[in-house]
């Protein structure tokens, strides 16, 4: 018996910081392509998603749901899920991005009625609403988005108040539809070492560390790792470093051998290789380059930074197909 082809989940890294515990793409709406992807992807923080128009499907893996204008999608952390348009509608949405815990506090969280099943939600959930079911989500919804979006004066507090309203009320649901926290995908015993490395990614650590903080095996660790995300554990690390640099070079005046030696690399020449290799330019040209642009949410895969059109996802599927790729 052949052995069965494993997918692929990508994971999409938002650099949310005590400070700025949210990202609102703003700058335009998502028109999500009716092709679909043959890869999930996951996110480091809580998707929350408004769908303007049309209509389509989302899969979390192996649970696929059809969702149409007003609707709304809430997605934990380290959920898989990937969302695709009807050919004959097509359909437009916005997304905010936040971590819950950084938002709220620990003091909030503290209040639930139960703080464990609080916190799994942040991490389990997958919810589709319906706006016409819960008249009180949409302009609740909007108002976070506005808040969100402008940023006026005091702004984040009020975009808080209203993140704890939200979340409450989104707890009542969560336990009603879910008896126990299951995540849809094996991605959950991964997650503990995406967080180590979001945490360490600047010091020098051995991938036994990260093995043992998903209580597997080395062995079987790595080749999960590469199983699940198409990688190695060290490419993934230089990954996030070379992310992480990049917003370093366009929101900071530091030299290159400083925001070098920031992120990890005690060689630049070793900083520059790897740079060169995901982004095909030298840091400092990057800078020249992009510098202008508002953030960089990952490095070379466009999803991040703005939706991906069909002739992309077309050509990525066809790419991990030949490699064996399993498709949704």
């Amino acid at each position: 018996m052949s052995r069965p082809r494993e997918s692929i989940i990508e994971y999409r890294s938002y650099d949310l910081t005590a400070a700025m515990p949210l990202e609102f793409h703003n700058r335009r709406t998502w028109k999500i392509s009716p092709v679909r992807s043959g890869r999930l992807h996951v996110h480091n923080c809580f998707e929350i998603g408004v769908c303007l128009s049309g209509s389509g499907s989302i899969s979390f893996g192996r649970e696929e749901l059809p969702f149409r204008e007003g609707d709304v999608l809430f997605v934990g952390r380290n959920v898989p899920h990937t969302t695709w348009s009807s050919p004959d509608t097509g359909s437009v949405w916005k997304y905010i991005h936040a971590d819950p815990e950084l938002l709220l506090g620990e003091a909030v969280v503290s209040r639930a009625s139960s703080p464990q099943r609080f916190s799994w939600m942040l991490s389990d959930c997958h919810l589709l609403l319906a706006g016409h079911e819960c008249p009180w989500l949409p302009p609740l919804a909007e108002a976070i988005i506005e808040e969100a979006s402008a940023q006026q004066a005091d702004f984040l507090p009020c975009v808080q108040g209203l993140f704890e309203a939200l979340f409450f009320r989104l707890f009542r649901i969560y336990n009603a539809s879910a008896p126990s926290p299951s995540s849809p995908f094996l991605l959950s015993s991964l997650s503990p070492a995406l967080d180590y490395i979001s945490r360490h990614y600047m010091e020098s650590f051995p991938q036994e560390t990260l093995a043992a903080e998903c209580h597997l095996s080395p062995t079987h660790f790595r080749r999960k790792f590469q199983q699940q995300f198409g990688t190695n554990p060290l490419s993934y690390l230089h990954q996030v470093r070379i992310m992480k640099s990049c917003d370093l070079l366009r929101s900071t005046n530091r030299n290159i051998a400083e925001i070098a030696e920031q992120v990890g690399y005690a060689s630049l020449s070793c900083f520059n290789r790897h740079f060169i290799e995901l982004n095909g330019c030298t840091p400092s040209r990057w800078r020249n380059l992009r510098g202008g642009a508002r953030r960089t949410t990952l490095i070379g895969l466009p999803g991040w930074e703005r939706p991906e059109t069909a002739d992309e996802i077309e050509a990525r599927n066809q790419t991990d197909a030949k490699k064996g790729g399993h498709a949704y």
